[in-house]
């Protein structure tokens, strides 16, 4: 496994369809390192693969797609006008586009979903939600590592 992702191995036993969880952060250009190495080493047919972007809160300090964080609620709209989860949602979309090469999209299902606030508890909930069997997290989600320690799997 490469240094750029960590993965939650699957429970041994399972004849249901697998839900895979891919987990990235929203940015400018999101990252689909993450999701190329599941669709080439994780999926089989039959398995669903959701693809959770992680849109940080507006209260931290950093900037996302290179633009200054203003504060107040105006400030707070302009900024959503920005990054509105549609727009993350579009952008995800082309890139599974991309990659229908790589997957057969009639055996393969991908779904996109976009969380904010708490990403450690929202990548949790959303694994605990589809019983997930992997969660895969990109190189720029390292710090969500622990999260598998939050899910019964």
């Amino acid at each position: 496994m490469s240094k750029e992702m960590s993965v939650v191995k699957p429970q041994k036993g399972s004849n249901a369809a697998e839900m895979v969880i891919v987990v990235v952060k929203a940015s400018r250009e999101i990252s689909k390192t993450a999701l190329v190495w599941t669709l080439t080493h994780v999926a089989q047919p039959g398995h669903c693969i959701t693809l959770v972007v992680v849109i940080p809160s507006l209260i931290s300090g950093r900037k996302l797609w290179g633009l200054p964080r203003f504060t107040g609620d105006c400030a707070n709209r302009h900024w959503r006008s920005y990054l509105g989860k549609s727009d993350i949602a579009d952008s995800c979309s082309q890139m599974i586009l991309q990659l229908h090469n790589m997957y057969d999209p009639d055996k393969i299902n991908v779904k996109i979903k976009t969380v904010s606030g708490s990403p450690y508890g929202a990548v949790a909930a959303e694994a605990r939600q589809i019983q997930a069997t992997w969660v895969v997290l990109d190189k720029t989600c390292v710090e969500y590592r622990h999260v598998h320690s939050s899910i019964s799997l």
